[in-house]
């Protein structure tokens, strides 16, 4: 199945590794246009996160995806592709689609059973078809992947409790401040889908609440129902020694925050999240003796710490998956024209695997109608597939 998935993300590099080649959400639609010209694959979707940048793609014809990102990347003006062969990973076949599937069900994510990653995903999705990206075998790679995060949100627990890296960024702030926020002056800079969680949770808290962001009217929009201040985007970095939590979630290419914001002499302590990438925070802030600075990276590490409760249901959630890998693998077999034959011995070998489990549980009378019946609903299953994909390849 020539399906591959490749790039960087949390877990093969660090977050300052990421941030160089980091694209913004708003870019997804050109990228995913310029990489499918540069590289040649057939169908292309970029999912591109705080934590990741994959390229998903499909091609009948062997291309080496190490060579079309880095060639991709010089064409954006990125020279220093050694770093990136460094922390590089590519994943091929079942391989690549359980990927993609475990993203979206957040159980590739720091924060286990994250749910706003199948937003993130939806979104790249969107982007991507808006200029002819994904095509026949993506487009269903895609659907497939949505369908599986919502069964696993539905049928386990794992993505109970905090939701989100902004939910789990409130709770390090809560452990800063011993639980209590009460009249603690927050500021919230940059305006983004963790803007309004950001801006709930610190309400509830009651926080004194502070909203800045590069379009006046846009923080003015989304602090309104939560009794927030606005301040103007352009003093906001002579006001932050006023603020005892900083929040910075915005797109910008460049650090907005440096040790020199903080130049007067100060009692108060700061805690300042950088939720960016790249980081909105320059890191040298963090040496400052009363602020305490955490991004992404420290994030994860308190994430490692305090999940596993939700580690419980993780086996049932991977064997959903892997249910649902085998389905879309049936699927493309038939897809590209595999015989019939070839895929009646893969489901010939796991209806004999998984009787054999219950054999004992059996009287042999009723081995003989288990059999049978078994025996009919993989024909049952085979002919659903086929159905499918008539309906694909006429545009139901």
């Amino acid at each position: 199945m020539p399906i591959i998935c490749c790039g960087i993300n949390h877990r093969t590099s660090s977050l300052a590794e990421r941030e160089l080649f980091q694209l913004q959400r708003y870019e997804l639609a050109k990228a995913t246009a310029d990489f499918k010209r540069i590289s040649g694959f057939e169908e292309i979707v970029i999912l591109a996160t705080c934590n990741r940048i994959e390229f998903y793609c499909k091609n009948t014809i062997k291309i080496d995806p190490k060579d079309a990102v880095i060639s991709f990347y010089k064409e954006r003006r990125i020279e220093n592709t050694k770093q990136l062969e460094d922390i590089y990973f590519v994943r091929h076949g079942t391989s690549a689609s359980r990927h993609l599937f475990k993203v979206t069900s957040g159980l590739d994510s720091p924060l286990l059973g994250e749910y706003q990653v199948l937003g993130q995903t939806k979104d790249a999705y969107s982007a991507a078809c808006s200029v002819n990206g994904p095509s026949k075998y993506l487009h269903k790679l895609f659907h497939h992947a949505f369908h599986i995060a919502k069964l696993v949100r539905n049928e386990t627990d794992i993505g109970s409790g905090i939701q989100s890296l902004a939910g789990a960024s409130i709770e390090m702030v809560l452990d800063h401040f011993n639980r209590n926020l009460k009249g603690k002056k927050a500021l919230i800079i940059g305006v983004n889908n963790s803007t309004e969680m950001l801006l709930s949770r610190l309400a509830n808290e009651g926080a004194d609440i502070t909203v800045t962001n590069r379009t006046y009217n846009t923080a003015v929009k989304v602090a309104r129902p939560y009794n927030a201040s606005v301040v103007q985007f352009e003093v906001m970095p002579s006001v932050l020694k006023e603020f005892s939590i900083i929040f910075s979630v915005t797109s910008s290419p460049g650090y907005l925050i440096k040790p020199e914001c903080f130049i007067d002499k100060s009692s108060k302590s700061i805690i300042a999240i950088d939720l960016a990438v790249p980081r909105d925070i320059d890191p040298l802030v963090g040496d400052i003796d009363y602020v305490t600075l955490l991004d992404l990276d420290d994030l994860k590490v308190y994430l490692d710490k305090t999940q596993t409760t939700r580690a419980v249901d993780l086996p049932y959630a991977l064997d959903l998956i892997e249910e649902q890998v085998r389905i879309y693998e049936l699927w493309y077999k038939s897809a590209v024209g595999e015989s019939s034959s070839a895929l009646r011995e893969l489901l010939e070998i796991d209806r004999k695997e998984i009787l054999s489990r219950f054999k004992e549980s059996f009287r042999q009378g009723d081995q003989k109608a288990l059999d049978a019946m078994s025996k009919n609903m993989y024909r049952q299953f085979l002919r659903r597939i086929n159905n499918t994909i008539i309906k694909d390849e006429d545009g139901g």
